[in-house]
């Protein structure tokens, strides 16, 4: 039975867990190179869990031991062996209170990472329960990274009503005692205005591996996939179905265009059957398809005539800079806070407008060409990467 901080290698994956078998844990990182720790939850499809592997590709590029940590066995992405991945077994302790459940997993990531890893130069916290458990940590070198707005993701705007200022209070406390990293000056603002100035932080944009994501487009033929009604060409929404992404105010505002293209929309979430059923309700079912979750979405991307989102708010808006990548026109909310700096304006629509965003949606369908937005170099991963070595002060390995 392997024992708590115990290891099995699976090719490039570690898994810490309940497993049979007679095994002997051992040292997986290198003894020359300085080591680069990225902790998520786990590796299922998102935004921030794209951003840990590209970043963590990134810093193997620039000469350094890279090793992701998830909570959560669940992988949706590609897997490449420049970085070594665990997985520890977060499930768990899910019974226990979060008074006694973050230090003791804390104490549980110290000691793999100790035992495992060695000490690492830098270690990237991801994600508000990643957060919970490192703010507990032992290691040094620790850095949030912020990934969404954080006003709009805990409601802090209502702060003064049903109990919000002791949600405010716990996240000062939780991100008072490591440096932190937003992934837009927008969240970087956010985050000072609604929990006080840090005294280190600094907002550093999210990865685009725009090499690797024009490998993955071309791995197949979209519209091999699509009705033949997205022949001629077609919209496309990537994005979890979440009240965040507002696929209802999309489908709403689509469903009152001339709808010239069809609709089609990547991903997976709650909301899902609620989206299908309203575009049944206004007639826009043969129009809209719903494609589910796809784990190289990045053909669908290239071949659409263009890229809508109507978030109501954004951390960066991972998937604009990635279609950006790929030559794609793109049309946003000017929601908080990612796309306007990522688009300029005539590729953003005013925040719950229906007929702007009916009109914009309009334009791109018959004239893609004007908002075309050329792709940022500062968004290349190991720019990135570098980003994160200056900030804390890390020397790049010769």
């Amino acid at each position: 039975m392997l024992m708590l901080g115990e290891c099995i290698m699976l090719n490039n994956v570690t898994v810490n867990g309940n497993v049979n078998g007679d095994l002997k844990s051992k040292p997986l990182a290198s003894k020359t190179k300085p080591i680069i720790v990225l902790a998520t939850f786990t590796l299922q499809g998102g935004g921030a869990e794209r951003f840990v592997l590209t970043l963590a590709k990134a810093f193997f590029k620039l000469g350094f031991d890279v090793h992701v940590i998830g909570f959560k066995a669940q992988v949706d992405y590609e897997l490449t062996n420049d970085v070594m991945v665990h997985f520890l077994n977060y499930q768990q302790y899910r019974w226990l209170p979060k008074s006694l459940r973050y230090p003791l997993f804390a104490k549980i990531f110290d000691g793999f990472v100790k035992k495992h890893i060695g000490t690492p130069t830098l270690i990237l916290s991801n994600l508000y329960q990643v957060d919970c458990v490192l703010h507990h940590s032992k290691l040094d070198n620790i850095v949030y990274v912020i990934h969404n707005t954080l006003s709009m993701e805990y409601k802090l705007m209502t702060c003064h009503f049903d109990g919000h200022q002791k949600k405010i209070n716990d996240l000062k406390q939780l991100y008072a005692n490591h440096p932190v990293v937003c992934v837009s000056h927008g969240v970087k603002d956010d985050f000072v205005q609604y929990l006080g100035q840090h005294p280190k932080i600094t907002a550093i944009h999210n990865p685009i591996a725009q090499d690797d994501i024009k490998r993955q487009a071309n791995a197949f033929d979209a519209h091999a996939k699509l009705p033949k009604s997205c022949e001629q060409g077609y919209l496309i929404h990537v994005g979890k179905f979440k009240p965040q992404k507002d696929h209802k105010s999309l489908i709403q505002a689509y469903a009152q265009s001339t709808q010239a293209l069809p609709l089609v929309l990547l991903g997976m979430g709650g909301e899902m059957s609620a989206c299908e059923q309203l575009a049944d309700e206004l007639g826009v079912l043969d129009r809209v398809i719903f494609m589910g979750f796809q784990s190289n979405p990045y053909p669908f991307i290239k071949s659409a005539t263009a890229m809508i989102l109507a978030s109501q708010f954004e951390g960066f808006g991972i998937v604009i800079a990635e279609s950006l990548s790929l030559g794609v026109p793109v049309i946003s909310t000017d929601c908080p806070h990612g796309p306007a700096e990522l688009l300029p304006d005539n590729c953003l629509v005013e925040l719950n407008n229906l007929s702007a965003l009916t009109d914009k949606i309009n334009q791109v369908m018959n004239k893609p060409q004007d908002f075309i937005t050329p792709f940022a170099t500062h968004l290349l991963p190991e720019c990135v990467a570098q980003a994160y070595l200056d900030f804390m002060r890390v020397s790049r390995v010769d």
